[in-house]
């Protein structure tokens, strides 16, 4: 997908680059520039300046001073009357190519043309005879020679017969002829304008004038120059332009951005841009070709990025921008770049990459859905209407997505149905689907997440409360058959774990706990055996006597253990217990014994202590911890016990402790206190009572409580059962 789009993006950037810069290079979008060029250069024209006064030569002066062309001697009268005021310069815009009709006029043109600063306009036909590009024809010798300065008037027009620029200078092959404004500016400064010395920098005199409407210059009829009715100090200093504003006179032309105009308008707006030096340029090649093909090509990278939903929004606003900067450029710089190839560019480009873009999308979509395994059936048509191909396709790409979220779907529910923890990861270790026990253990344990992830083959993990999981794992393979990530099963083998250590402890209890009876009996029996018939006889009471003790001892030994496996075997059914009843049920099976061994046992008495426990357990569990105090007590001691109530936290507990005055607990011992196998006192092997201690702590975690030990000054150890108070019992 990505290929093909980049390669369709490619190919449009291409097409509308080229297009743009052919249609740049060629012009044929010139027409659609110099009609947005006449909307805008009215902007950059400058505020009519008021060093200039037209003498205009208007119908109201033919109605007083008689039909056209004049006596040369009418001319002379005005410009005598001006040289009078005094003017800074005169351009008189009126031609003088032919001798006058009567003797004597040319004569007086030319006395009254030496009395002031006149520039005369030379007439110039285009093209010239035999093959010239111009013929130039200057005013008749006299009048030419009396003028001050010569200059030419030429004004192109475009195709479509507006005038635009000016040319400040021509060259007719015998010489250079400057404009009839450039000459009069150079009789009012005695140097050449700034716009002329900028043409001929850049050799290239043309220059584009912005123009303002007729009727923006201050302007005097000729008929009142001529009579006398104009103030001195109204023409003192200033540039006249004199030339024919009336219809009939047909010296009118339409420019750019202000209409028709008369000549001598247009050269009023061209010397009113030479004193404010505000004349337009247009952009050089290389800037009108980056300016027509960038805006295009900075929409094609923003429809790379943008939503779809946005490329609408991006274009139109681009061609506002592509809109509005020549305007900004031309009223705040005077610099003019067309902009009507980069408007149709982004035009263009729009439709032209939603086109291609779409294409590329709808076979990627065919292809996608040709290489789909699922089985969509036929897209329907929406509405009784029939779907067109891209519609066909989008609705087949809508079912087999519907069929994917169902696979999806499925996968999700397995994962979550496995009843282990599995998690999906990347080769990086990255977790692509977990189901919730997963999810919930390895967010409680840190140290067991950390061991998970850093594992660099499947083995066993042990978490922080206890549970054991083997971990196995399987390549997961991608579409094109190569290994995408891993699938990892945290399978819970607590249980088998238990088992094999009860399993273990069981062989340990039979090769020990069990053996040490059954060998004592046996070397009894070997014993008597061996002593002679008298001492045979006289021991027969004392070995029978001691064969009974151990095979009770065995009895006990083999009671515990299936007390022990029936406990862990059997549902907790809890009910409410006295633990004084317990403890006393327990005391009295243990007086036999007691009174035997010469052991006291003393009761502490107490307030019924009620929990919510079995009373055979309970009661099992306190006869284990007396037997062991009776056993382990020499003759003449005392054995206490009793019941205390705590509150630690808040919570009420109970505390049975027994406590004697035995050999007490040996170091090696201390460690795994309630190991179900190994001496408990320093006594000898033979008085191992492990398996005892180990029921007695099962009790207490079965009845939500704990086994606590602690050592009795000087010699003596002290056991509590601590159990929660019944009515916290039976919320467990």
């Amino acid at each position: 997908m990505f290929r093909r789009l980049l390669v369709e993006w490619c190919a449009v950037a291409l097409l509308v680059l080229v297009l743009t810069l052919g249609l740049t290079l060629s012009g044929a979008t010139s027409r659609a520039d110099d009609a947005l060029y006449d909307l805008v250069v009215g902007l950059r024209a400058p505020p009519a300046s008021d060093r200039i006064l037209v003498v205009a030569i208007d119908d109201a002066s033919l109605a007083a001073l008689g039909q056209w062309p004049w006596p040369r001697t009418t001319h002379a009268r005005a410009l005598e009357t001006l040289a009078r005021a005094g003017p800074a310069a005169v351009g008189y815009d009126v031609l003088f190519t032919e001798p006058g009709r009567t003797a004597g006029e040319d004569a007086a043109l030319a006395r009254a043309l030496r009395g002031t600063k006149v520039a005369l306009p030379v007439l110039f036909d285009a093209p010239g005879p035999d093959g010239q590009n111009l013929d130039t024809t200057p005013p008749i010798a006299p009048i030419a020679e009396a003028a001050t300065a010569l200059g030419q008037v030429a004004l192109p027009h475009g195709q479509d017969g507006t005038a635009r620029t000016a040319l400040l200078e021509v060259n007719d092959g015998a010489r250079s002829w400057p404009h009839l404004v450039e000459q009069t500016y150079r009789l009012a400064f005695g140097r050449s304008s700034p716009a002329w010395q900028h043409a001929r920098a850049r050799a290239n005199m043309s220059v584009l004038v912005p123009y303002r409407p007729a009727g923006a210059w201050r302007s005097v009829s000729f008929s009142d120059l001529v009579a006398g009715r104009l103030p001195p100090d109204f023409i003192r200093n200033r540039l006249i332009l004199v030339g024919a504003t009336a219809g009939g006179l047909g010296d009118r032309h339409d420019v750019a951005g202000a209409g028709t105009l008369a000549g001598v308008e247009v050269q009023a707006n061209l010397l009113s841009a030479m004193l404010a030096d505000r004349f337009v340029r247009e952009a050089p090649l290389s800037v009108r070709l980056a300016a027509a093909a960038l805006p295009t090509i900075f929409l094609l990278f923003l429809f790379w990025r943008l939503k779809p939903s946005r490329a609408l929004i991006a274009a139109l606003a681009t061609f506002a921008l592509v809109a509005l900067g020549p305007v900004l450029l031309i009223a705040t710089t005077g610099l003019w770049i067309p902009p009507a190839t980069a408007l149709l560019g982004v035009l263009f480009v729009y439709p032209l990459w939603g086109w291609r873009r779409l294409h590329a999308i709808d076979k990627a979509i065919a292809g996608e859905l040709s290489s789909l395994s699922v089985d969509v059936g036929e897209p329907a048509a929406a509405a009784g209407h029939p779907l067109d191909h891209a519609g066909r396709n989008a609705a087949a790409l809508s079912g087999s997505i519907a069929a994917l979220r169902d696979l999806k779907r499925l996968v999700a529910d397995t994962v979550e149905g496995v009843a282990d923890p599995l998690v999906v990861t990347t080769m990086e270790g990255e977790v692509l689907v977990a189901n919730r026990r997963a999810e919930a253990l390895l967010a409680s344990d840190a140290e067991l997440r950390a061991a998970f992830y850093s594992l660099p083959s499947a083995r066993d993990l042990l978490s922080a409360d206890g549970r054991h999981f083997s971990h196995r794992r399987t390549p997961l393979a991608g579409a094109d058959g190569g290994q995408r990530g891993w699938i990892h099963l945290l399978a819970e083998i607590t249980d088998i774990r238990t088992v094999e250590r009860e399993r273990e402890q069981a062989l340990e209890f039979l090769s020990h706990d069990m053996r040490s009876p059954q060998a004592s009996i046996l070397t009894l029996l070997q014993g008597s055996a061996e002593s002679g018939s008298n001492h045979k006889e006289r021991l027969t009471r004392e070995v029978a006597d001691k064969i009974a003790y151990h095979a009770q001892r065995t009895l006990g030994l083999a009671e515990n253990f299936v007390q022990l496996a029936r406990l862990r075997e059997t549902r907790f059914a809890p009910e409410e217990t006295d633990l004084h009843d317990c403890l006393g049920e327990a005391s009295d099976a243990l007086w036999p014994l007691a009174t035997q061994k010469g052991v006291r046992i003393v009761v502490r008495p107490g307030e019924p202590c009620c929990v919510a426990g079995e009373r055979h357990a309970l009661t099992r569990a306190f006869l284990n911890l007396l037997d062991n105090a009776v056993r382990f007590s020499p003759a003449g001691a005392e054995i206490h016990y009793g019941i205390e109530e705590t509150s630690p936290e808040g919570a009420t507990m109970f505390e049975a402790w027994i406590e004697d005055r035995g050999p007490g607990i040996p170091k090696e011992r201390l460690a795994d206190l309630t190991g179900r196998f190994g001496p408990l006192a320093a006594s000898g092997p033979g008085l191992s009572v492990g398996l005892g201690l180990a029921y007695v702590r099962a009790v207490a975690e079965r009845h939500g409580g704990r086994l606590e030990h602690s050592a009795v000054s000087p010699h003596g150890s002290r056991f509590t059962l601590v159990l929660p108070e019944f009515a916290a019992s039976v919320t467990r």
